[in-house]
């Protein structure tokens, strides 16, 4: 037996911390003074109490951590479940890097309103640029592979990329991740 068992948690405590996650969100959203927000008016939103919200966090900021925490663990997953299928799949031109630049747009497409949100934060911001940093060095391995390079260095690839996903996120995602994909893609080849 493993010792790597995963510990099944309560429906019910997920979906109360989803209320509070999307208050939050919701909240942060409709106000532009960030620093007026309290657990009380986060648990007024979530239509729960406050006792709620300190049962399952010790302040705002650790419900902000909790998220972050969570959407770059399941981005990460999403990452690497691309990269398998890369590994195992047949490269054709450009395919495998396209895809995880793919995965990434999605994961924001499906989480939106969350990312539009927590790009906001400079922390969260930097953990991001890595991600994006990460695809694009694996762009430039395989298009060196080829021989073929990038004109820029990777940062500023990456850099660029965050600054168009980030317009795209507070447009409204008016662009499908797989368009969009393809439009970066062609501004660096």
């Amino acid at each position: 037996m493993s010792n790597t068992k995963k510990i099944k948690v309560d429906p019910r405590i997920k979906r109360t911390k989803r209320m509070f996650k999307d208050a939050l969100i919701s909240l942060i959203q409709e106000t532009d003074d960030k620093s007026k927000l309290t657990v009380q008016t986060i648990a007024d939103r979530a239509e729960l109490n406050r006792a709620t919200f300190y049962l399952h966090y010790q302040d705002i900021d650790d419900l902000m951590e909790q998220m972050t925490k969570e959407i770059l663990e399941e981005l990460t997953r999403t990452m690497k479940s691309t990269s398998e299928m890369d590994n195992q799949s047949i490269i054709k031109e450009n395919t495998a890097p396209k895809s995880r630049l793919v995965s990434f747009l999605e994961h924001f497409y499906q989480n939106a309103g969350l990312y539009n949100v927590m790009l906001e934060n400079k922390d969260f911001r930097k953990r991001v640029f890595s991600i994006l940093l990460d695809i694009v060095t694996f762009w430039a391995d395989d298009r060196k592979a080829r021989g073929r390079s990038f004109q820029v260095p990777n940062e500023i690839i990456a850099s660029s990329t965050l600054g168009i996903v980030s317009w795209w996120l507070q447009e409204g995602t008016l662009y499908s991740p797989s368009y969009l994909a393809n439009q970066i893609v062609l501004m660096y080849n």
